[in-house]
């Protein structure tokens, strides 16, 4: 079984979102997954009524049943109204729809077909995993506390979430060798 691990290139992120056509589902559902840190679970069972001009929507977690609030970035907004008019979906379709019924969605293992091929294109190991990782990755490397992400992924400690976020020995040396302390 291959470990998921986060992406950390920048460029890979950008390769990975053109494999796929603007406006399509298999776009969305990455950049979802990217800007969301959600499991796929959670983001298979959102309905457009969840987020369609919305700031934020609050979701139940289907792994603790525990209920979260999630602030939706700007550009995903924009992304799903686009989406949504050229699919011409209604509210209560799902986001991530099957083929045969809007009113139902994409099983998880279509989920994770579209995002592993996703990866092959570009060249990459990927699972629906690695982009949640690869958004507490990424949010760690802009300077989201620690802390903040602890909480977000609702690990017991900020060891377990830098464990999560492949935050590596490599990592840490980098630290020892970039630091300017103005001499």
């Amino acid at each position: 079984m291959n470990t998921a691990h986060a992406i950390k290139d920048t460029n890979q992120i950008k390769e990975l979102l053109d494999v796929y056509p603007k406006d399509s589902k298999n776009r969305l559902l990455i950049e979802y997954a990217l800007r969301t840190g959600l499991r796929i679970s959670d983001i298979l069972s959102v309905r457009v009524s969840d987020v369609l001009g919305r700031d934020t929507y609050i979701i139940k977690e289907q792994k603790t049943g525990k209920m979260k609030e999630l602030a939706l970035h700007d550009a995903l907004k924009l992304s799903i109204f686009s989406y949504v008019s050229k699919h011409k979906l209604e509210l209560d379709d799902y986001l991530f729809f099957s083929n045969v019924n809007k009113k139902a969605p994409i099983q998880r293992m279509q989920a994770h077909r579209i995002i592993a091929k996703a990866g092959d294109m570009i060249g990459v190991i990927l699972s629906a995993h690695s982009l949640r990782k690869t958004f507490g990755y990424q949010a760690y490397k802009q300077g989201v506390d620690i802390t903040l992400l602890q909480s977000i992924f609702q690990h017991s400690s900020q060891a377990v979430t830098l464990r999560y976020i492949d935050i590596t020995q490599e990592n840490i040396n980098d630290v020892y060798k970039k630091i300017k302390l103005g001499f």
